[in-house]
């Protein structure tokens, strides 16, 4: 073997040996950066904290229509504070509007009518008491004559009867009828004036019976009178039709307050007191009956409703302490009051969420918009 043989031969060997050695190294630093990238991921894995997702919340109120209609006004703006007496919205039912326009009418031209049968009546009434009054007095002057001459018929009864006294054969004593008979049937033959006596006695005495009974008629018909002027003004009444529009009055008047309800209704009241959130109605759309037109939100009760994973909900139960990340880096504090009983799974995932209620601990919680997303971390 030459010399030049023998020296690139060694040349290639230590080529070989130096070739060994860098690889050698090479997997030392490589197992040294495996490990210590296994120590720092256990490291950073101890010192990591779960955070989960949650929403700004507050109890709000949902004003709804009540009939269908259309929105004629709007009271309030966007972020706006109400109470609960506060009108908020005014709707326009075009029906409703033209059914309480023909009631107004109706309920004009009612109480007019009203106004000329009553009109009519006192007139009329007028009239007839007028005539009965007449007939009242036509019958009380008769009474008056009728009772005169029965107190004279009477008194004249009474002179004969004194008269007749002064013969002692006649019993004054007995009855008028008995003194007629002994006249008669005793064969006593009395004088002529005796008997002239007896027979106007006899006259008088039913004069005045007659004459009684004439007044009696008369009282009769004057109670008959006044009985009758009692009624009248109900008969009357009756005739012209009084009671009659006073129902229909009536009647046009319950279904006019019945309408003023329904247009109350129209005046939607916030109903509590709240802060107005997005309006998404505007002046002019046409509304369903039960259709929602804003949402009122209690920002003095404010919550948060966190998403928690089904399988860390192990970490969660009522009085949990919670950190709270708000946005612009607020930090504030919560406490879990509630968790839901049933899990939810939003499309296109796999994993169940929990919503977890958490209400403030601590400092009030910043004012954000309502639904703003925070983090929240369990404290440690």
């Amino acid at each position: 073997m030459t010399a030049e043989t023998i020296d690139d031969y060694q040349v290639q060997h230590h080529l070989n040996e130096h070739h060994s050695s860098l690889g050698f190294r090479a997997l030392v630093i490589l197992m040294i950066a495996l490990v210590g990238g296994v120590s720092c991921a256990q490291w950073v894995r101890g010192l990591r904290v779960d955070s989960y997702v949650g929403s700004l919340q507050a109890p709000k109120t949902i004003v709804t229509a009540r009939t269908d209609a259309v929105i004629q006004k709007m009271h309030v703006a966007e972020g706006q504070t109400v109470d609960s007496e506060d009108i908020v919205v005014t709707l326009f039912d075009r029906s409703l509007e033209k059914t309480w326009q023909v009631k107004q009418q109706q309920l004009a031209a009612l109480e007019a009518e009203l106004e000329q049968s009553k009109a009519k009546t006192e007139v009329e009434l007028a009239l007839r008491n007028k005539e009965i009054e007449s007939e009242v007095f036509q019958a009380k002057l008769k009474s008056s004559q009728y009772l005169k001459e029965q107190y004279i018929h009477q008194i004249t009864n009474l002179a004969w009867q004194d008269f007749l006294q002064d013969y002692d054969s006649i019993s004054s004593s007995g009855s008028n009828e008995e003194v007629f008979r002994s006249l008669v049937y005793e064969s006593r033959l009395p004088d002529e004036n005796r008997i002239t006596a007896m027979l106007r006695q006899e006259s008088a005495r039913n004069s005045a019976e007659v004459f009684a009974a004439r007044v009696k008629l008369c009282e009769e018909q004057m109670a008959e009178l006044k009985a009758l002027q009692r009624k009248l003004p109900q008969q009357i009444r009756l005739a012209m039709g009084v009671e009659v529009i006073k129902n229909r009055l009536e009647q046009v008047k319950n279904e006019l307050k019945q309408l003023e309800t329904q247009r109350e209704d129209l005046q939607l009241r916030a109903g509590r007191y709240g802060t107005v959130g997005m309006l998404e109605k505007e002046v002019g759309d046409t509304i369903q009956k039960g259709a929602p037109i804003l949402e009122l939100f209690d920002k003095d009760h404010p919550y948060l409703l966190v998403e928690v994973p089904s399988r860390k909900i192990s970490l969660f139960e009522e009085g949990t302490q919670v950190k709270i990340l708000f946005s612009g880096d607020l930090k504030g504090k919560g406490v879990v009051r509630k968790i839901s009983e049933q899990a939810v799974r939003k499309t296109g995932s796999s994993e169940s969420l929990i919503l977890v209620h958490v209400e403030p601990a601590g400092p009030l919680w910043p004012e954000l918009p309502m639904g703003t997303t925070v983090d929240i971390s369990l404290e440690k």
